[in-house]
């Protein structure tokens, strides 16, 4: 029998604890919609490697990193900086904004504001962090091949994109990876993956409350729904939301390729994940790319 009477993961007291607090605030953007922002006047000098995306070099810091992620500083809020950087010549495909005071919570269960945005074929992601009127986005690309969700009512092999959102070390040997996803038909969510680290290499850990996927069936684009849900306290009309956790076949595996040590890379499996409500098993695999990685120590 599938395993429902396991402690609920950190991922769904999380997402429940956040909804919440966000049907408490009276604070609400409007989802999908950025910040009044700056003069857009003044930003005219393009992020390095990604021409059209434009910021004010008056305002903002560059930072640019490998693998063409760029990091980008402003003394401004982070609405106005999501608002700088979507008034460019980069079309805002999707954009997932939190109610005030919920972003920290979110952060945990890997789910960021941030914005998706395309130019031609490029397809990035930027993740915004903000503390008063500081706020820092990173640019990172989006990874479009090894996408897959099995299961039933789920398509298999899929065409869609993965972005990674949070990649949080504990300690010295354990790494939390967050990463959002869509596809072509309409499924994408948010997965949340612990890993141990021994030797240079890294595995699952399955034993870990804090091992999730939340799946969303969707009939427009997940960060907006996800928006959309934090904004309204609870679930949105026409979203179907599904929580899974390692049932009692369970595997998973973490293939890291060589790169730097600070900015793991690779690919995330895993199967016999359970939904908390039916039973049935689902399997997912997801590309990953840490821009950066937070380092947490506990006692």
């Amino acid at each position: 029998m599938p395993t429902t009477t396991r402690k609920a993961s950190v991922l769904a007291v999380t997402l429940s604890a956040v909804l919440a607090l966000a049907g408490c605030t009276d604070d609400e953007p409007t989802p999908g919609a950025a910040g009044p922002g700056p003069d857009s006047g003044t930003a005219r000098v393009s992020v390095t490697g990604y021409p059209g995306l434009y910021y004010d070099e008056s305002a903002v810091a560059v930072l640019a990193g490998p693998s063409g992620q760029v990091q980008l500083t402003g003394a401004m809020a982070c609405p106005d900086l999501d608002a700088m950087l979507s008034a460019g010549q980069w079309r805002t495909i999707d954009r997932i904004t939190l109610p005030a005071g919920v972003a920290g919570l979110a952060r945990l269960g890997g789910v960021v504001p941030g914005l998706l945005l395309q130019r031609g074929d490029g397809l990035v992601f930027v993740a915004f962090e903000g503390v008063g009127e500081l706020c820092t986005g990173t640019v990172t690309q989006v990874q479009r091949d090894g996408i897959a969700l099995t299961g039933p009512g789920f398509p298999g092999s899929a065409t869609g994109w993965a972005a990674t959102t949070s990649c949080i070390r504990v300690n010295a040997d354990r790494l939390n990876v967050g990463v959002y996803f869509d596809t072509a038909d309409k499924i994408g969510g948010v997965v949340n993956t612990p890993m141990v680290s021994q030797d240079g290499k890294y595995t699952v850990d399955g034993a870990s409350d804090d091992l999730g996927l939340t799946v969303l069936t969707h009939t427009s684009h997940v960060l907006e729904v996800f928006g959309q849900a934090y904004a309204a306290g609870g679930a949105v009309e026409g979203v179907t939301m599904r929580i899974l956790r390692p049932g009692p076949s369970f595997a998973g595996t973490a293939t890291v390729e060589a790169g730097e040590a600070d900015r793991p890379h690779g690919t995330i499996s895993l199967s016999g994940l359970a939904d908390a409500e039916t039973g049935a098993e689902a399997s997912v695999t997801l590309p990953f790319s840490c821009p950066a990685v937070q380092v947490m120590t506990t006692g």
